[in-house]
């Protein structure tokens, strides 16, 4: 069994020299041990020392400007869609919360069905700050409100190579990645496992890049979202018309004024939300990105050790 694991990096190489020689602890006395690992580094600033590298079936696919980890993600994937034949990939962070040792655990998950179903990692208990597990969970339950969909996973995940072609020509993981999969249709599963700790360093995650992450994941389904939040304006709107007639009616006195407003601040909302909705309904005619189809644009170099 050939495995094939993707790892997006951006300048956080010291993470890298111990991560893969944690794999290589983990997978080397298992079946799993024939594997290689695919670094994409999305265009960092600091450069890798080789010699670090050297015993290691690593190879660096070098990109000529910085996408984001999302990106880099998809690019790394497309570029083993087209040049590796091997059985499973793996898409796991470079930093460490990602464990090595969970490795077997999806691949057994991944291989015992016959490779039909994408295996991800669910997240059961999480090491970060309390403010960063109370903004987590508002983003949860905002994605589910807004998209009626249930997300629990991220990036950690085991692709069968029957389903890495269809996986590389979603276009919404150009975006989001498990949210591409999930719009996707195609099968997948999760399994529960605890999140590591990083290796060192700080993420270069911030509160800003985390909101934009969430934002993107709500993006991939944002035909959903906007027709949802027509939806809910609308009856918001006629909620508060039937409660302005109830005023009018029960009342000695309502101002005018105050009619006004509220109706002019509902309309405003009513008609944004439908010019979105039709604006999104435009686009869904036009032609999307394929990241199977456009990766090469963004490949600088290979770099085999």
């Amino acid at each position: 069994m050939k495995i094939t694991i993707v790892t997006p990096l951006f300048n956080d190489w010291d993470c890298l020299y111990q991560l893969i020689e944690q794999i290589r602890l983990v997978l080397a006395p298992t079946k799993y041990h024939n594997y290689s690992i695919l670094v994409v580094d999305d265009c960092s600033s600091l450069e890798v020392e080789k010699d670090k590298l050297k015993g290691h079936p690593v190879e660096i696919l070098h990109l000529n400007k910085n996408l984001g980890h999302q990106k880099a993600i998809a690019i790394g994937l497309s570029y083993l869609n087209a040049h590796s034949d091997n059985d499973f990939f793996v898409v796991m962070d470079s930093d460490g919360e990602d464990k090595p040792e969970h490795l077997p655990i999806l691949l057994e998950e991944a291989s015992a069905n016959g490779g039909k179903e994408i295996v991800f990692a669910r997240r059961t208990k999480r090491k970060e700050s309390f403010l960063f597990k109370i903004f987590y969970k508002i983003y949860k339950y905002a994605f589910i409100f807004l998209t009626g969909k249930v997300i629990n996973f991220g990036n950690f995940s085991v692709i069968p190579k029957k389903l890495l072609d269809k996986v590389t020509h979603v276009s919404d993981i150009w975006n989001h990645y498990p949210g591409g999969i999930i719009r996707s249709r195609l099968l997948y599963k999760s399994v529960g496992l605890e999140r590591g700790e990083r290796y060192t360093g700080k993420s270069k995650m911030n509160y800003t890049s985390l909101v934009i992450h969430g934002l993107s994941a709500i993006a991939v389904y944002i035909d959903t979202v906007s027709v949802r939040l027509l939806i809910a304006i609308s009856s918001l709107s006629l909620v508060a018309i039937v409660g302005i007639i109830i005023v009018f009616i029960y009342s000695s006195y309502f101002p005018s004024w105050a009619v006004l407003i509220i109706f002019g601040i509902l309309m405003q909302a009513f008609l944004s939300a439908l010019i979105l909705v039709f604006t999104v309904l435009s686009y869904r005619v036009n032609f999307n990105f394929l990241p199977a189809a456009h990766f090469q644009d963004y490949v600088e170099s290979v770099e085999k050790f």
